[in-house]
């Protein structure tokens, strides 16, 4: 007599695992759109609870399967991270400063997020010669510049906007610094799902899903 097991459609279940990033819409929108991404692909999206700090090293060696969105240039230091070449969205990096007559390179010294690479980038491509004070949240950033224990805080404006959505930026000077992109990464062992996955979030871009689903999390 043949035997079927009630199990066997959840064996056939792909899944790929990433860390579940800081709640934003952002983070809403790019989960619901991979998501869709992914199953179109046979694969389920499996968002688990990870210290954000060492995730991208966790991607690097594998224990994660990549990373849900970051800046394009990870891959320079991460280097089995590869980057899906479809921009999932953008966002301003921003300068919150207390002195609204000195430059950028002028600032005595200045807080950023570690765990979030696009500020360090930043520094990394301007002249700074500046302490930079690393600190794990946006409220410490915050505190530091409210404190004038530093003179600057380099922040993700949507981080800012998600975590202190009524914080009087206007007490400060602000800077827009740069307009960046944000990329899916997978580890190099994807690498054969990295042109399907391209392929579906561009036909996803086409039939409007990306327009709506921005609409949906206030993105556009």
């Amino acid at each position: 007599m043949l035997l079927l097991s009630p199990c066997r459609s959840m064996a056939e279940t792909k899944y790929m695992t990433f860390n579940r990033p800081a709640d934003t819409q952002q983070a809403r929108y790019v989960i619901e759109l991979m998501t869709m991404a992914y199953k179109e692909l046979g694969y389920e999206l499996h968002i688990i609870d990870f210290n954000h700090q060492s995730s991208l090293a966790a991607a690097n060696n594998g224990t994660l399967d990549g990373q849900l969105g970051r800046v394009a240039s990870i891959n320079k230091k991460y280097k089995n991270l590869r980057l899906v070449n479809v921009p999932l969205f953008e966002f301003d990096l921003i300068l919150l400063k207390n002195c609204q007559q000195c430059n950028f390179d002028q600032i005595a010294n200045i807080a950023i997020q570690s765990g979030y690479p696009a500020a360090q980038n930043y520094l990394d491509q301007h002249p700074y010669i500046g302490d930079v004070i690393r600190v794990k949240s946006v409220t410490a950033q915050l505190n530091l510049l409210t404190q004038k224990k530093v003179q600057g805080a380099i922040l993700l404006d949507f981080l800012l906007d998600t975590a202190h959505p009524s914080f009087d930026a206007n007490q400060f000077h602000k800077e827009v610094l740069i307009p960046i992109k944000s990329f899916h990464f997978l580890h190099s062992r994807h690498q054969a799902l990295i042109p399907k996955l391209e392929t579906q979030l561009n036909k996803l871009n086409k039939n409007g899903t990306v327009h709506l689903l921005k609409n949906k999390y206030n993105l556009n």
